[in-house]
């Protein structure tokens, strides 16, 4: 079954001692900073594993072209790791940045693959400090305004923007 799949890979890693994940690439610190910078046009960044080490994490990209270029980014055979900004709109003319911390397995990644994502994503998790939600995907298509749209609505208290814009 997936479930001892994903045991054995976990015991496997940790034999190896693959546990742990090397996030110190200057460029995804920058990557990050400049996201969260409100003087900043760059509204995504997205992370992805080294092809030569399998417990480094590079910067795969960066931009300005919101949402629909970061999904540009995602391919099926990949685990990456993203923030996009997304701003919530009211009426008052009141713009809020909110960070969306996206999670996205390929459907053509394997089970060892997969089970890494278990044990790294709480320390890209906390590199990302400060996102408002986060989205777990497996095809681009489950990475949409209106899934994090819907999470948004559930988090946003008192304070219901009108829209948001990507």
């Amino acid at each position: 079954s997936s479930r001892v799949l994903w045991t054995l890979a976990v015991t496997q890693l940790r034999e190896k001692g693959e546990i742990m994940v090397d996030l110190s690439e200057a460029a995804l610190k920058e990557a990050w900073l400049d996201v969260k910078s409100d003087g900043s046009e760059t509204n995504w960044c997205l992370f992805g594993y080294s092809p030569a080490k399998k417990d480094q994490i590079t910067l795969v990209g960066k931009g300005t072209g919101g949402l629909s270029e970061f999904k540009s980014h995602l391919e099926s055979n990949k685990v990456l790791y993203g923030v996009t900004l997304v701003r919530a709109v009211d009426d008052y003319g009141s713009k809020r940045a909110k960070f969306v911390f996206i999670t996205f397995v390929g459907g053509d990644v394997s089970p060892l693959a997969r089970a890494r994502v278990s044990t790294h994503k709480p320390q890209i998790e906390n590199f990302f400090n400060g996102y408002h939600i986060q989205l777990y995907a497996t095809t681009t298509e489950e990475v949409a305004e209106d899934a994090i749209v819907d999470k948004l609505a559930g988090c946003a208290g008192a304070h219901k923007p009108q829209r948001y814009e990507f």
